[in-house]
């Protein structure tokens, strides 16, 4: 995809400020994800080899508990969380179209750490893969992306991660985006079949 297509079906710098508002506002249950678990989330769930349903992914998104979806709040977001989505299908691959979106640190030493709740998205993204996603891969092919995953992983499973601080963990972040990057790109490399466009898909949500 170039560039002006890319363009399309990104969000607008406006576009975004309003749905990490909202995502953090009374219009969602209190947990609903942030932006940047969100950010992580996706980036887990587009380079499965085996293209998950939105229905798959979808409700994780929103809360683990059942929840009134009706609102034109709720719909706005659900809209946002689509295209949001449907942009990460274009650019994940792109070193200059996408980065890992996070927040600074805690200034508190027990609170959230630089990089934690992408990584928390990320590993809930890749438990939605199937048992059975290498199956239509080579062996070869297989232990590529698992290996990947492992690169991806491998930074956060240093001891002295509660120490780090946020320079080491934007590098950490920065070696984990590479990864994810090369999972995308292996995605097309062994022609698996295309991650579907959620909101294209579906149009807006009802």
């Amino acid at each position: 995809m170039n560039t002006t297509q890319q363009g399309s079906v990104c969000l607008s710098e406006s576009e975004m400020d309003a749905f990490e508002a909202l995502l953090a506002s009374d219009a969602v249950p209190d947990d609903c994800m942030s932006l940047e678990m969100l950010d992580g989330y996706l980036a887990g769930v587009i380079v499965a080899p085996m293209p998950l349903k939105t229905l798959e992914w979808l409700p994780s998104v929103w809360s683990e508990s059942d929840v009134d979806m009706r609102g034109s709040g709720v719909q706005k977001v659900l809209t946002l969380v689509l295209r949001y989505h449907d942009e990460l299908v274009e650019t994940l691959g792109d070193p200059e179209g996408w980065a890992p979106f996070f927040y600074g640190g805690d200034d508190d030493p027990e609170g959230t750490q630089l990089g934690d709740e992408w990584m928390t998205g990320f590993e809930l993204g890749l438990s939605l893969w199937p048992e059975d996603w290498a199956d239509d891969l080579d062996s070869h092919d297989a232990a590529t992306f698992e290996g990947l995953i492992e690169r991806a992983m491998a930074p956060w499973a240093d001891d002295n991660v509660d120490d780090a601080d946020d320079d080491t963990r934007i590098e950490w972040l920065t070696a984990t985006a590479a990864a994810v990057r090369a999972m995308r790109h292996l995605r097309d490399a062994c022609g698996l079949p295309p991650v579907p466009h959620a909101y294209a898909a579906a149009g807006a949500p009802t």
